[in-house]
């Protein structure tokens, strides 16, 4: 009997000890009037900020609402040139559902925090005073401390990070006896970092999970520069450059993150990734507010070609917890040139012919006041036959064409890879201009007057012309003779010395779109628009060509 007796209480034993640890952990996470707080990190954001600043100049906008790049330049040498746009870019903000951990767990799986990143949450009841805090580790929050509060209570819960796996500052309290929200900072941050923050007021509810899913806040600004030589077939060997105006050390108001920023404004150098190849990247966070931050470039080697002395790019707006794309291009210089036998410009890599599409090639383009002739031949979309000529006659045309052309008619293939058709009345090695190469050349020209305006839509005067001189070099240009245009439904002139239409092969819905220009304007517009009825894919209009790139 006793050795029977020894044998049932050691099982016993062992079950009761089972049941008291069991009992134990039900406890922990049950504790009656608290509850449990599940903490994730759900992604992040840069302040949603709108396009402006871009290089010297307030963002523009064309007819149809879009924003224009504005172009600032500096000569890397006689043969190339850099470029430069600055562009805020917002970062994705995920939202977070509540309705079950499941969905929790899906939103974390699309998230731009990396996993091991450390970050704290500090808790404060409704009074503003301290309650508790934890350090979390990005993907191991199960490994913190349960966070177990009041039911039915307000806290203030707020996490910041500095987005590292290695680190995160401490809170200092300005009375570590009296620990509050109104007294608490985050002292002496190195502005190279890239601070997070998050701020949540949350009432907890019993019964139900109470999830606290963050998003950070990035604080300071972000600047990601990408040095791109590709067009000029070498490589990005070598480059110093950096940005101001920095400051080193930054105090961050826990409450609200308010930023004080400290020390002798600075430059932060940038530090450049891919090197030895056509592109080059640099990554830099800025502490900084300003309208008038400047990027230095101290020395650039693109291929051979070295520059220690490249004058700055100046009067840069950055604001904080913005995100911003600093694209810097060296491309080869605007040039005049001969082309496939055709006096021609390149711009911005784009080639054009110097004359209109049947006007004497061998005439002054520039010439002003601009000659009649120089208008050449008039189109009708989709259609490679010259309805008119500069001196056809002013009135109706007899047998005009009022059926319109299929959209493809001069581009079989798309809006960015277009694809010359037979119907295209251009020359060897030349097509009919897109939407977006029109628009380009716009963006990368200058416009100016020659000769003199009518305001008279029934008038036939001749030597306006509207100049789209290169941004980069003066000295090339394109000369536009102000045509007019042969209405659409029975060919009569009108407008010529007003304005002009010059077609692309572009097409938006079922109309056309064109070069269009007035004496105060420059713009692609779109079908009839605000234009009369008679204007339409079987007016006829001017054609400048572009050439076909290989």
């Amino acid at each position: 009997m006793q050795k029977f007796s020894k044998i049932v209480r050691i099982p016993i034993v062992l079950i009761a000890i089972a049941l008291i640890f069991g009992c134990k952990k039900e406890t922990t996470k049950d504790t009656p009037g608290k509850s449990a707080i599940k903490v994730s990190v759900n992604g992040s954001s840069y302040e949603n900020d709108e396009i402006k600043g871009l290089v010297n100049a307030k963002a523009v906008k064309d007819e149809s609402g879009m924003l224009k790049t504005q172009i600032n330049a500096i000569p890397m040498d006689e043969n190339f040139t850099l470029t430069m746009e600055l562009v805020p870019a917002n970062k994705r903000v995920y939202n977070v559902a509540k309705a079950s951990s499941d969905v929790v767990k899906k939103a974390a799986v699309e998230d731009d925090v990396a996993a091991n990143v450390k970050y704290k949450v500090a808790v404060f009841d409704n009074n503003g005073t301290y309650v508790t805090e934890r350090d979390y580790v990005r993907g191991q929050e199960t490994n913190t401390a349960e966070l177990l509060l009041n039911d039915g209570e307000n806290y203030t819960f707020i996490a910041y990070s500095i987005n590292s796996t290695n680190e995160n500052p401490e809170i200092t309290y300005s009375d570590p006896a009296n620990k509050s929200l109104s007294t608490s900072s985050i002292e002496s941050l190195d502005g190279k970092t890239n601070f997070m923050y998050f701020r949540k007021d949350m009432t907890l509810t019993s019964g139900n999970e109470n999830y606290l899913a963050i998003v950070f806040q990035h604080k300071f600004s972000q600047i990601i520069t990408v040095i791109d030589a590709s067009a000029t077939g070498k490589n990005v060997v070598e480059v110093e450059a950096s940005f101001s105006s920095h400051f080193p050390n930054a105090d961050i108001k826990l409450s609200d993150a308010a930023i004080t920023r400290s020390g002798a404004e600075e430059n932060v150098d940038i530090n450049f990734e891919g090197l030895n190849s056509p592109t080059a990247t640099g990554t830099i966070n800025l502490n900084g507010n300003t309208t008038a931050a400047t990027l230095n470039i101290t020395k650039m080697t693109i291929g051979t070609l070295t520059r220690t002395d490249l004058a700055p790019f100046t009067g840069l707006s950055i604001s904080p917890g913005v995100q911003y794309h600093l694209n810097i291009t060296l491309t080869p210089n605007d040039v005049n040139l001969i082309h496939n036998g055709q006096k021609a410009v390149k711009i911005d890599g784009n080639i054009w012919m110097r004359h209109n599409l049947g006007a004497d090639t061998n005439s002054d383009p520039d010439q002003a006041p601009s000659p009649v002739d120089r208008i050449g031949n008039y189109y009708q979309f989709g259609r490679p036959t010259v309805v008119a000529t500069y001196n056809t006659g002013t009135g109706t045309i007899p047998g005009w064409n009022t059926s319109k052309a299929p959209n493809g008619s001069w581009n079989s293939g798309t809006e960015t890879a277009p694809v010359k058709t037979s119907n295209d009345p251009c020359p060897s090695g030349y097509r009919i201009p897109t939407r977006a190469e029109v628009q380009n050349l716009i963006d990368h020209t200058n416009a100016s007057n020659i000769g003199t305006w009518t305001n008279n839509s029934s008038a036939n005067t001749t030597g306006a012309a509207k100049v789209l001189t290169s941004k980069i070099n003066p000295q090339v240009k394109l000369t536009f003779p102000i045509a007019g245009y042969r209405a659409a439904d029975d060919g009569q002139l009108y407008w010529r010395g007003g304005s002009a239409a010059y077609w692309t092969s572009s097409v938006t819905d079922t109309e056309n779109t064109r070069l269009a220009i007035a004496q105060n304007s420059v713009t692609v517009a779109t079908g009839n628009g605000n234009q009369p009825a008679n204007v339409s894919k079987t007016s006829g209009y001017p054609i400048r060509c572009i050439a076909v790139q290989n």
